[in-house]
Parts: C-alpha cells; sequence; structure tokens
C-alpha cells in the first residue's frame, strides 16, 4: 500500500511539474507586449534611444528595433505566457552586419531586456509603451 501511495504521489508530481512547464512556454497571441516601446539601450556607456515593435501577423508574430543607426527586423519572435519574448535579429553596424538574439520581460508597465550581437557583446535596455 505504501509503495502504492508513493508512485501516486510522484505521479501527480510529475503531471503538476508538466502542466506548469507548459504553461511558462506557451505562446500568447495576445499579449501585452503587441505594441510598440520607446527603449533606452545602454551601449559602452552611451545611451542609444530607439523603438522596439512587436505585432501579430496572422497566427505570427513580426517586429523589429529601430535607432538612429537603422532598422533591424527580428525573426522567430515567440512571445510567452509569463510576459517574456525572444527573437532573432540582424544588426548593420557601421556597415558590418551582427546576428543575434534579443530578450525581453514585461513588468508592469515597463519593458526591460538584454540585446546580444556576436562579436559585439551584450547591451541591456529599457523602455516604456508609446503611441504608434
Amino acid at each position: 500500500m505504501k509503495k502504492l501511495a508513493i508512485l501516486c504521489v510522484t505521479f501527480i508530481f510529475v503531471a503538476l511539474f508538466s502542466v506548469a512547464v507548459s504553461a511558462q512556454t506557451e505562446e500568447k497571441k495576445d499579449s501585452p507586449l503587441l505594441t510598440h516601446w520607446s527603449v533606452t539601450i545602454s551601449a559602452q556607456g552611451q545611451d542609444l534611444p530607439g523603438t522596439i515593435k512587436l505585432e501579430k501577423d496572422g497566427d505570427n508574430f513580426k517586429g523589429g528595433l529601430t535607432t538612429d543607426l537603422g532598422e533591424a527586423p527580428f525573426k522567430n519572435i515567440k512571445i510567452n505566457a509569463d510576459n517574456t519574448f525572444t527573437a532573432e535579429v540582424t544588426a548593420n553596424v557601421q556597415g558590418q552586419s551582427f546576428d543575434g538574439t534579443v530578450t525581453g520581460k514585461l513588468e508592469g508597465d515597463k519593458l526591460s531586456g538584454e540585446i546580444t550581437l556576436s562579436g559585439l557583446g551584450a547591451f541591456g535596455y529599457s523602455g516604456k509603451k508609446t503611441e504608434k
């Protein structure tokens, strides 16, 4: 009887853990992240203003980062149920192309995250929702 109780408890734990993990990685199609964000990127001791745009595009998402240096479209955008997102990006900096990733997390009405570009490193950013 004791073995059966342990087996039942183990099964319930595994089932609950699986549901929790699934809920954390589920994509949200109606996320509050889907808007325009006025951001400030901290890059090598300087602040660079920009805009992050995240939008629904049918069953997928589209978006990108725009600064005075140009535009960097996002690819493979994933928006999660916990109000986080990830995307791939290719940025052109002074005529050179750098591949990387962008992550973000919405807390309250503030968006913050990191832009990581191969060969250049990681740059933090933060911002708030803006009018389109």
